[in-house]
């Protein structure tokens, strides 16, 4: 996936922060940015009232988009730095941003403070307070590379439009000729998506024909590549079964990776 930096659907963070200050006296881009991260780790930008859902692409305008290396069967090159390696734009959660963080040494502190992140499988409970420390750390003492990863992170201004508005947050321009929040649709809890229903005892509409393949291959992928991120594997499950199956046959690849955990778990 790619976003133009000339698409005004999307702002990074970084941006977001620089317009946001100049409408706060007093305010500085780093300030915005230590609200954005402590979101980030604190998942607010997951929990489901801030979702912006019944449009397509829903999982590009909900979740954080990420820069990250391509998977590896994309590759042609091998060898380099991951920060050198080709780059997609993957639809990712707080995890993922800590794990790249992680990869990419650019955690605060030093690598050893934080064996959580290089453990396979994770710790939940380790994991949970991994997040819980980096939502707290300021972001002043994030090492720069750390900075410029999260500043890079692209939000819909859909996305950043409902969060602001849940926190009571005024809006800024750039986001003012956006609709209201009760114009957001919002899918009850009740109302899942098939392809989303687990994958045991489900009631009510069948499963989309492609998710038993998107499982499959996710796990498939994972045993071929262990070190491969969740939201890569998503995509490049999301890509393969797309080869087999008409788009509206297959659950959506944030749908994929929302279920990651409990597919990899079986």
């Amino acid at each position: 996936m790619f976003i133009s930096p000339l698409d005004d659907n999307y702002i990074t963070l970084k941006r977001a922060s620089i317009l946001i200050a100049r409408e706060r006296p007093g305010s500085e881009p780093d300030g915005i940015m230590e609200v954005f991260k402590r979101a980030i780790f604190a998942q607010e930008f997951e929990h489901e009232e801030v979702s912006v859902l019944g449009q397509e692409k829903s999982e590009i305008l909900n979740f954080l988009l990420l820069h990250i290396e391509a998977p590896p069967t994309q590759q042609a090159v091998s060898g380099l730095p991951p920060e050198q390696q080709p780059q997609e734009i993957f639809a990712v959660k707080c995890q993922t941003v800590a794990e790249i963080l992680s990869e990419r040494d650019a955690l605060p502190g030093e690598a050893q403070n934080w064996p959580m992140l290089f453990e396979s499988p994770h710790n939940s409970a380790a994991m949970d307070n991994a997040l819980h420390d980096l939502a707290r750390i300021p972001y002043a003492m994030y090492p720069s590379k750390a900075r410029d990863i999260l500043g890079g992170i692209f939000l819909s201004r859909a996305k950043l439009s409902v969060w602001m508005r849940s926190k009571n947050y005024a809006l800024p321009r750039f986001l003012a000729d956006l609709p209201p929040a009760s114009d957001d649709v919002i899918a009850p809890a009740t109302e899942m998506d098939a392809s989303e229903q687990p994958d045991h005892g489900e009631r009510g509409r069948p499963r989309k024909p492609g998710w038993q393949r998107a499982i499959q291959l996710v796990r498939e992928l994972h045993v071929t590549h262990p070190d491969m991120k969740h939201g890569a594997l998503a995509f490049e499950a999301h890509r393969r079964a797309a080869l087999e199956f008409d788009v509206k046959d297959l659950p959506s690849m944030g749908t994929i990776l929302r279920h990651m955990k409990s597919i990899l778990a079986q």
